[in-house]
């Protein structure tokens, strides 16, 4: 019976052990080697970022070549020291789960063995995986040995949260922001390892997987094992999605013509065909939302740079491009992502899901102002000119009509002419606009509806009023009603300016008698009127 090799999956058979294959991470490759070479060795890095990212990976190379590295500052991969970490039995790089030795007493059971010189080279490096699952009690008790660590000594943290660790342990560290990978590298990287292992897979399977993979190469890695499996060693697209329960491309094209073409009964179709393959509607709603913004690209860049996805789709956006409209796409998209937020909440997503396609499908185009004009026009039986004078145009020609006299010579490549005298006929002076009185402006505040049930509704009941450009008065008789304006004066002189746009002040008095007011106010417009033309005087009673 013949030996069969030991199956390795593909993230761990493919793992990076040189700073050049890492992908991705160049600022931190970079960064790592050159303090290697400068002899900056720092005692504790941070490494964070999303999951399957290289952290943990980079933190392995930077412990081998901090001891044992070539020339060019690459980790020396045929040191005994490689050779064991490959193993799993090197004594001089230590790596801990954070989630599994969380306790205080894990934490100093590291301090007394951190102590100890490396057996092999140069550094003991110590690798803490997950270190934000450390208890606050573990971190106390870590502070120490970060901040002032033995000579020997250098700590690696790993995290995909690093907002959990406390910021007395990021003070101490110098820390590196892994970033999510592009699908475009991780396409690359996968292309090459399906090439080396004599895979067959088309470029669209190889977007799905990146596209599944969310930035992670570790977990389009796990994909692409999961495809070979499916599909054996010749993968393609339609039996991929099948496989991983995607939804294919094409189907939100489908969408798009019916959309198009306002076709009701195929949107009912493909709703049916999501609920009987079981898809997850938000998902849907979701690819198709980054659908309408790749046809979006389309329309307004005329290019398919900005589209992560295989050549054969992109040619379709180019197509569909040419079918839809800016306008469209922005409702179609405002339409989209109102959904998906709904249907976080929707008691019936499916139907949720519907409706929203179908309302897609019965929107009419949108078309632009001067269309809508011309229709306009035309069904008033007035035409709009053929080629209507541009506005700026009209300005230029109105200023090249009109007498000037020039303050000052004007510059050739100044566009702007300020004139300083302007020769205008009477006729085209515009009658002056009327302007809202300050009375007027009172009346309308005292008429606003929020001031009901307020602390300054009694101002309906002052009816005894003094008006100026500057100025309001109010006589009050009523003890009561003065004292409540009185005491909410501030929030009156703010309401009425903010709802007057005025900046006139309003002023309280409180009198004993009619009389009193009739001294001290100006006279009404009516009433100066009334006795100028009847040449009346004004008679007090005598009580």
């Amino acid at each position: 019976m013949s030996e069969s090799k030991e199956f390795l999956v593909t993230a761990r058979k493919w793992r990076p052990r040189l700073y050049s294959d890492v992908v991705g991470q160049e600022h931190i490759t970079k960064t790592l080697k050159n303090s290697i070479s400068s002899d900056r060795v720092h005692h504790a890095y941070l490494f964070s970022g999303p999951r399957g990212v290289g952290k943990t990976t980079t933190a392995r190379i930077h412990a081998i070549a901090l001891n044992n590295h070539t020339d060019d500052f690459e980790p020396d991969l045929n040191s005994e020291l490689a050779k064991q970490l490959g193993e799993g039995r090197a004594m001089d790089i230590i790596e801990i789960d954070g989630a599994s030795n969380n306790s205080v007493d894990d934490v100093r059971r590291l301090r007394e063995n951190a102590k100890y010189p490396p057996v092999n080279g140069k550094y003991k490096v110590y690798i803490i995986d997950e270190v934000h699952m450390l208890s606050d009690s573990a971190f106390n008790a870590l502070l120490k040995i970060i901040e002032e660590p033995p000579p020997h000594l250098v700590f690696i943290l790993a995290t995909t949260e690093p907002q959990k660790i406390p910021a007395t342990i990021l003070s101490r560290c110098q820390r590196y922001n892994f970033r999510r990978m592009e699908i475009e590298e991780i396409v690359e990287q996968l292309s090459m390892i399906a090439n080396a292992e004599e895979l067959k897979i088309d470029e669209e399977s190889l977007q799905i997987i990146a596209r599944k993979g969310d930035g992670s190469m570790r977990d389009s890695q796990s994909i692409f094992d999961q495809a070979i499996a499916f599909c054996g060693r010749d993968i393609k697209y339609t039996e991929l999605a099948s496989a991983l329960n995607l939804i294919d491309e094409m189907f939100y094209f489908r969408i798009s013509s019916a959309i198009i073409n306002h076709d009701i009964k195929e949107i009912f179709t493909i709703s049916n065909e999501i609920v009987t393959h079981g898809y997850d509607v938000k998902e849907c709603m979701s690819g198709l939302l980054e659908h309408f913004r790749n046809t979006l690209t389309v329309v307004t860049t005329t290019k398919t740079d900005l589209i992560k996805t295989s050549k054969t789709f992109k040619a379709k956006y180019v197509e569909l491009a040419h079918n839809m409209a800016k306008a469209d796409l922005l409702r179609l998209m405002e339409l989209a992502s109102r959904t998906e937020n709904d249907l976080r909440f929707a008691s019936s997503p499916s139907i949720k899901f519907e409706t929203a396609l179908v309302q897609m499908a019965s929107m009419d185009k949108a078309k632009d102002i001067e269309t809508l004009l011309k229709e306009v026009m035309k069904l008033n039986g007035a035409e709009l000119p053929a080629n209507p004078e541009p506005e700026k145009k009209k300005i230029e020609r109105l200023v090249e009509e009109t007498p000037v006299e020039y303050k000052a010579e004007v510059k050739a490549e100044e566009k702007e002419i300020v004139a300083q005298k302007v020769a205008v006929t009477k006729e085209e002076i515009p009658p002056p606009q009327q302007q809202e009185s300050i009375q007027d402006k009172w009346n309308k505040f005292v008429a606003y509806e929020s001031l009901i049930g307020s602390d300054i509704s009694m101002v309906k009941e002052v009816m005894d009023i003094d008006f100026d450009d500057d100025n309001i008065k109010l006589f009050i008789k009523d003890q009561f009603i003065y004292d409540n304006l009185n005491s909410h004066k501030k929030q009156l002189q703010s309401a009425f300016t903010e709802i007057t746009n005025s900046r006139a002040v309003i002023e309280l008095e409180k009198v004993e008698k009619e009389e009193e007011v009739i001294e001290e106010r100006e006279k009404h417009p009516i009433e100066k009127k009334i006795i100028s033309e009847f040449k009346a005087f004004e008679e007090k009673s005598q009580d």
